[in-house]
């Protein structure tokens, strides 16, 4: 891209081609520019183009000119979405990719020509790129951005000022200034755009460097843009009218203030104002420049201050300033709306007489302009909003903060029922024709709320912490803030699902009921004293017993009241009693009240049905709802009642219930068994209705919902979970209800984890019964299901979302739950090599493991053995890996398993030989003698490797060590197996003095001796052999290791053995009972623990640690035998060589041990 022309023209031509609609030449022109984007001069072109106002055509048509509009606004968003990606160096198809220092500097000073592009989406797309820039490049490479987008605004203002106010219609302007005028409000506006955005992005740096550099800012800007706002601002509305100013230096209160909707003196007038050139863009610019000035006034060092100085009173809160300056801009701006909102409602009665087309666009003028003072009132909302956000909310102490909440609320106090019916889909329609707009009322609330969260009742609240503002605060938002509207029903009756999975994802500071709901909660909470609110909802309670059941108003009031009392159930009371009193037994509690409540009014109001409308389903629902909010304070003697109600809701009956009544009941039923006051035997009669309605609910085919799907299956969890084996009778038609469930479009997998929950609680509830005919039979075909869900969970679309639950939550479940091995849940270990690999599911397969080792040992060791014990080899060969105790974990529990079957003698064989085919003793050994700064990994290393010599056969495990020896990976350190041994056995008798547990300290003095047996048998069949020598050279270490193992047990003779019988893998169970540590305060026999499981898989775990014959054999005999036969077998002298050079009162001490114990 050397001739610049050339390089122009040819960019120009493949951006023609990519605003084409022929998709082969889309693709072309896309690659083509992607191989560009390595070219730094490429960016420079881009904007070039993008800012080429004045290209002429030869075909001067509006194709032509479309085109040209086309092709630049691609240019713009190239340039926005490529530059960004690759301002900092970038590796592309390994190579570098950096643009230049020099074509930084003029790509920054090009984008400055955005200032003057008259089209605002290329204007907007420039601003955009230039605050992503400068979240890079300012200060350090851009120091005078700020100063010129500054001296551009101060600039252009003067230029407007001294052009005077713009003419009113009918009056025209000559066009010189009005060109001078058009150009000047485009750089202003521009300018204030770039610098809203650009501190936006800098606002994002949360690190202290970038508060520092936004505070630097704050100073050096907000003293010269607040006077340009409050003059532009001024010069904008400029219409003579009343004030009626919520300034900050007014004493009148919120709760005796009124809305003045000051209009100007005729409609003529605010016409003229209306049609004035560039009206819509000043009343944007004002928007801008106030977005921008807002985030330097909360970024200013006044906001960590209460008073009208800032950092120690060394200089003005000029934050504090700025927002003192605001409230009479907002009456002005609120009133020009409304006054302007009356003007188009009294000129569209007239539209129907002009042409079609003058009215279209006087229209489209029109809502232009009201879009922009919309946005424009939002905006002061949103300022006051981040000041409360920030410091702890300083603001809300501020002098005349109180002032702007109360008008504020008088506005929301106020809003007309048109404004609340407004549907939601049109709320961000800023050029509709509301009086109060739905986010203007959602802000208003949310101010009051999170400054009564501020104010706590302190005397800084003034009106808002007194009890009569409490009072009818609380009437405005049950009354007519918290009701549902027209849209709400309508929503509803199209779809009650979509719905009420909707009401439940409302955000307060989106919508208006939810807004209201939160504002009266914390209206509750921080009344003085507390149970103010509560006491007026209850009036309000007791008053709705006298509402029609069949008129619209009544049913809708009930329902905002139901919600109140629901919202507040902490604070329904005051403490002691509804008088506050504290004496007296006689005074109701608030739940005393609530179960009155409950038995007396929700109960038979819900069963309402001859004299109650096709809209007392609302109330129904309502009651649900309310039932769930309240189901901590539901008494005992009312829980059949409401569980036989629920039951009923539950049920699909037209007209009497729908989805939303359903999956409200269904939500509360969960509360309710979830509760500790549930009684299982209690709900027995409801059981199986309850089951069979969730069951029918979650397969219903009118729930397309995930959210709803899940609602259904976390109450069949929890009813399963708390009647453990009732649901027995039932549990064939939920396995059956799995695949339907399992198989619903769930792409983002919200209802998926549900399901697993639902499995792994039917597991459970099973796991108890007796392990032959239909329980057999289902415990089959649940598998059958498990399986595919398992290996569903584990594919790489949603494994991220689903494997470790389904491991740990399903698959352990199944296979702890079960008597024996499934060929289903027996094939899912074919997966188990690859997922060994994965740090994130390495944990959870080794549990996996560790249950069909204890299940069925021999089956998975001839099946799947070698894969995976050389998958836990290559995890070993690491020793740095954190994975590393789960492999060994599982191999522990593999040894035990095996070892305690009935034909261990015959399976021995095939089991050395796969350890030796697999180097998973090479991995184990070179860990252990890698690890020597870990010692409780190091012990958990030496226990294995005890274990797996004890159960060793003649010098099979002398031979294991030689072939360890002979690989790569331990050939550069101990080229000679006699090399090992030294290390290793010193290594094992260190690691004993940090073993804390009995059993594990028994097992590593039994290997010791059974490497001592080994060599000996050795030494019978191979004279003089160096391996045997090296072992009998560490025989008094072995010694030392055995005289203490032999004291311990001879002091704990007379003591319980439970210790000894402990499992010893140090994982902890996922989510099961069973609980295997080290640690021996944990379990044994003292109630907690692993032994309060009565799991077939606890049974397992608890078999083969008894079995264990490291735990049978006794440890001084066996020592005596193999010495014994040491001695009596030492051909070559070797052994008594090294016991001579042992201290013979040590010697005398320890045979006397071996003898006593």
């Amino acid at each position: 891209m050397s001739d610049a022309a050339a390089a122009v023209q040819a960019v120009v031509q493949v951006l023609t081609l990519a605003v084409s609609q022929d998709p082969a030449q889309l693709s072309r022109a896309n690659q083509q520019l992607e191989e560009w984007e390595r070219e730094p001069r490429f960016w420079l072109i881009l904007l070039q183009i993008a800012f080429d106002r004045d290209h002429s055509t030869a075909d001067a048509t509006a194709t032509a000119t479309t085109a040209h509009h086309a092709i630049r606004t691609l240019a713009i968003i190239r340039f926005k979405n490529g530059v960004d990606k690759f301002w900092r160096s970038r590796v592309v198809a390994r190579v570098t990719v950096t643009i230049p220092a020099d074509v930084k500097h003029q790509i920054r000073h090009a984008l400055f020509q955005c200032l003057y592009e008259p089209d605002r989406t290329i204007a907007l797309q420039a601003a955009v790129a230039i605050s992503r820039i400068a979240r890079n490049d300012y200060p350090r490479d851009w120091p005078d951005l700020f100063t010129n987008l500054q001296r551009a605004m101060v600039d252009a203002h003067a230029a407007l000022e001294r052009l005077g106010p713009a003419p009113l219609a009918p009056s025209t302007e000559d066009p010189a200034s009005h060109s001078a005028r058009l150009l000047n409000t485009t750089i202003l506006m521009r300018a204030a755009d770039v610098c809203a955005k650009t501190l936006k992005e800098l606002e994002s740096v949360k690190i202290l460097a970038g508060k520092m550099r936004m505070t630097e800012l704050s100073r050096e800007l907000l003293p010269s843009l607040h006077p340009i706002f409050q003059q532009y601002f001024a010069e904008t509305f400029s219409l003579p009218r009343p004030r009626a100013s919520p300034s900050a230096s007014s004493s009148a209160s919120p709760s005796t203030s009124t809305t003045t909707s000051a209009a100007p003196a005729d409609l003529a007038s605010l016409s003229a104002w209306a049609s004035a050139p560039l009206r819509a863009e000043q009343v944007r610019t004002s928007h801008l420049l106030l977005k921008a000035i807002s985030r330097l006034a909360v970024a200013d060092m006044g906001m960590i201050s209460r008073t009208a100085s800032a950092e120690g009173g060394n200089s003005e809160n000029r934050a504090l300033a700025f927002f003192r300056s605001t409230p009479h801009a907002l009456q002005t701006l609120k009133d020009t709306r409304l006054a302007y909102l009356g003007l188009l409602r009294s000129s569209s009665t007239s539209s129907s007489s002009l042409p079609s087309s003058s009215s279209s666009s006087s229209m489209a003028g029109g809502t232009s302009l009201l879009a922009a003072l919309t946005k424009h009132l939002h905006s002061f909302g949103k300022f006051f909003l981040s000041l409360i956000q920030k410091d702890k909310g300083k603001a809300a102490f501020w002098d005349g903060w109180t002032d702007v909440v109360g008008w504020y609320w008088v506005q929301a106090k106020d809003v007309s029922p048109d404004s609340l019916a407004v549907p939601r889909d049109r709320y961000a329609d800023h050029g509709a024709l509301i009086d109060y707009p739905p986010r203007f009322v959602v802000q208003a609330l949310v101010l009051l709320k999170k400054s009564l969260v501020e104010w706590k009742g302190k005397p800084e609240a003034g009106v808002f912490g007194s009890q009569p503002f409490a009072i009818e605060a609380t009437d405005v938002l049950v009354r007519k803030l918290m009701r549902l509207n027209a849209d709400d029903l309508e929503r509803w009756q199209a779809d009650p699902e979509e719905w009420s999975v909707g009401e439940e994802q409302e955000n307060y500071e989106l919508d208006i009921r939810p807004a209201a709901e939160r504002t009266l909660m914390v209206l509750a909470q921080h009344t003085k004293p507390i149970g103010v609110v509560g006491e007026h909802l209850w009036k309000h309670l007791e008053a709705t017993a006298a509402l029609s059941p069949d008129a619209l108003d009544d049913v809708l009031t009930r329902d905002a009241v139901y919600a109140a009392v629901g919202r507040c159930r902490d604070y329904l009371c005051r403490p002691g009693g509804p008088d506050g009193d504290d004496d007296g037994d006689d005074v109701p509690t608030a739940n005393q009240r609530m179960g009155r409540v409950i038995a007396e009014r929700l109960i038979p109001e819900a069963r309402l049905e001859s004299s109650a409308s096709p809209l007392w389903i609302v109330v129904r629902r309502r009651i649900a709802w309310l039932l769930w909010e309240w189901s901590e304070q539901v008494l005992v003697e009312s829980r059949p009642a409401v569980y036989a109600l629920l039951v009923e809701l539950l049920s699909d009956v037209p007209g009497r219930t729908d989805v939303a009544v359903r999956l409200a009941s269904a939500r509360c039923i969960a509360a309710l068994a979830d509760a500790l006051e549930f009684d299982a035997d209690g709900f027995m009669p409801y059981l199986s209705d309850a089951l069979q309605s969730l069951a029918t609910l979650a397969a219903a085919s009118e729930l397309h919902e995930m959210e709803s799907i899940k609602t259904c299956t976390d109450s069949l969890s929890v009813l399963i979970e708390r009647m453990g084996p009732r649901v027995a009778p039932h549990s064939d038609a939920l396995v059956d209800l799995v695949p339907m469930l399992w198989q619903q479009e769930d792409p983002d997998c919200k209802a998926k984890p549900s399901v697993i929950v639902f499995i792994s609680k039917i597991l459970r509830a099973i796991e108890l019964l007796p392990a032959e005919g239909q329980t057999a039979a289902l415990t089959a075909k649940l598998h059958g299901v498990v399986a595919p869900i398992v290996r569903d969970s584990l594919s790489p679309a949603v494994s991220h979302l689903l494997a470790k639950d389904a491991l740990s939550l399903l698959y352990v479940r199944a296979l702890h739950s079960t008597a024996t091995m499934t060929p289903p849940l027996l094939h899912v270990l074919e997966l188990a090599k690859d997922l060994i690999a994965q740090p994130d599911y390495c944990v959870e397969i080794c549990r996996a493991i560790e249950e069909v080792s204890m299940l069925s040992p021999l089956a998975m060791l001839e099946t799947y053995g070698r894969d995976i014990l050389s998958a836990f080899a290559a995890i070993l060969a690491d020793p740095s890996s954190p994975m590393v105790l789960a492999p060994v974990a599982a191999l522990d529990t593999l040894v035990q398993a095996l070892a305690g079957l009935p034909n261990w003698l015959e399976v021995r064989d095939t089991w050395m030989q796969v350890l030796d085919s697999t180097g998973i003793v090479t991995a184990l050994v070179g860990c252990l003698l890698h690890t020597k700064e870990s010692a409780s990994i190091a012990t958990h290393f030496v226990g294995l490797v005890c274990r797996i010599a004890f159960y060793a056969p003649g010098a099979s495990f002398l031979g294991l060590i030689r072939s360890a020896s002979r690989h790569a990976h331990m050939a550069s350190t101990y080229p000679d197996s006699t090399l090992i041994w030294p290390p290793l056995v010193s290594l094992v008798c260190q690691r004993f003095e940090n073993m804390a547990s009995a059993r594990k300290r028994k097992v590593t003095a039994l290997g010791l001796a059974a490497l001592l047996d080994a060599a000996v048998v050795e030494q019978g069949v191979s004279p003089g052999n160096a391996d045997t020598r090296e072992v009998f050279a560490k025989v008094p270490d072995m010694i030392a290791v055995w005289s203490e193992a032999v004291a311990e047990i001879r002091e704990s003779r007379s003591n319980d053995f439970s210790k000894y019988t402990r499992p010893t893998s140090p994982i902890a169970s996922m989510e099961l009972d069973a609980f295997f540590d080290d640690d021996d305060d944990l379990g044994g026999g003292s109630g907690g623990g692993w032994l309060e499981d009565t799991s077939p898989g606890s049974a397992r775990a608890r078999h083969i640690a008894l079995s264990d014959r490291a735990l049978t054999v006794s440890l001084a005999a066996h020592l005596s035998e193999v010495l014994t036969r040491a001695q009596t077998q030492d051909a070559t002298g070797s052994f008594a060589a090294v016991m001579q050079t042992i201290d013979p009162l040590v010697l005398d001490m320890f045979r006397s041990d071996l003898a006593s114990a």
